[in-house]
């Protein structure tokens, strides 16, 4: 999305305008590129959802060089024009994430069967308390995410509470399949998305913004975001990130638990 204030519109075309939309048409290439090879794989059911993704990120994609191709002719006799232009644009582009959103949330890969290792139980009836790590857990196919004990009380204790005990709050809510994360790209836009909505209770148009921001940071695992509890906790880890120094992360303890290895030489006859 370009966001920008509306009562500074004008100076964002005078001096913003080209590097902000060669840089959103990167972003919306991706996203057609990202969809069609989904529609190339995934059944029939699915097709008229991911056409209409692919299809409006197109109509975006024309938007864009339209916007372009007025600023380069004469932007000062196409300035309403690009104006126009651009003020559509944002709310197309509104509902173009809004539609990834949907489709997402909807084929979330099934999570496989599995019983959780002992080690990663949190009984949070027996220890009342915040949890500070995050273990990503290749064994059991599950992210254990951190948490606060104030938010858990505070799900448990509200009028439209559906769980029976705390423990089923952590199990819904903290403890997730790994092939949620499967597709990369769009699992940091949704866990952006999210951390903005449903932690922070900001607005849709911010969630955006992060979301598309961070949707093709390739070298950011999309657990992390689902992870933080804040979006002041991401900012110190994407920082950290920046500067190669996730050891000075300390937000929370972030645990890699693998599968073990079968030495096949071993079993040699």
């Amino acid at each position: 999305m370009l966001f920008y204030n509306f009562n500074t519109l004008d100076d964002f075309i005078k001096h913003d305008l080209v590097p902000n939309v060669k840089e959103e048409l990167k972003n919306l290439d991706n996203v057609v590129q990202v969809y069609e090879k989904k529609a190339s794989t995934q059944p029939e059911s699915q097709l008229k959802q991911l056409n209409s993704i692919i299809s409006l990120a197109q109509k975006l994609i024309a938007n864009l060089n339209e916007v372009i191709s007025l600023y380069e002719k004469n932007v000062d006799n196409n300035f309403e024009e690009i104006k126009a232009n651009l003020v559509e644009y944002n709310k197309q582009g509104s509902q173009l994430f809004q539609e990834i959103l949907n489709y997402e949330n909807q084929h979330l890969p099934n999570s496989p069967s599995v019983t959780p290792a002992i080690n990663n139980a949190i009984d949070i009836e027996l220890h009342p308390q915040d949890n500070n790590t995050l273990i990503i857990s290749e064994k059991d196919q599950k992210a254990y995410l951190p948490f606060y004990y104030f938010e858990i009380e505070k799900i448990f204790n509200a009028p439209n509470n559906k769980y029976k005990c705390k423990q089923d709050i952590v199990n819904d809510l903290y403890v997730l399949p790994l092939s949620r994360f499967k597709y990369s790209s769009i699992s940091r836009f949704r866990e952006s998305f999210n951390l903005i909505t449903k932690k922070e209770h900001s607005s849709i148009t911010k969630a955006i913004d992060l979301g598309l921001e961070l949707m093709f940071k390739y070298n950011l695992n999309p657990i992390i975001i689902s992870a933080c509890r804040t979006l002041e906790e991401l900012d110190i880890y994407l920082d950290c990130l920046e500067n190669n120094n996730l050891e000075d992360f300390d937000c929370f303890e972030i645990k890699f638990e693998v599968s073990p290895q079968i030495d096949f030489a071993s079993h040699k006859a």
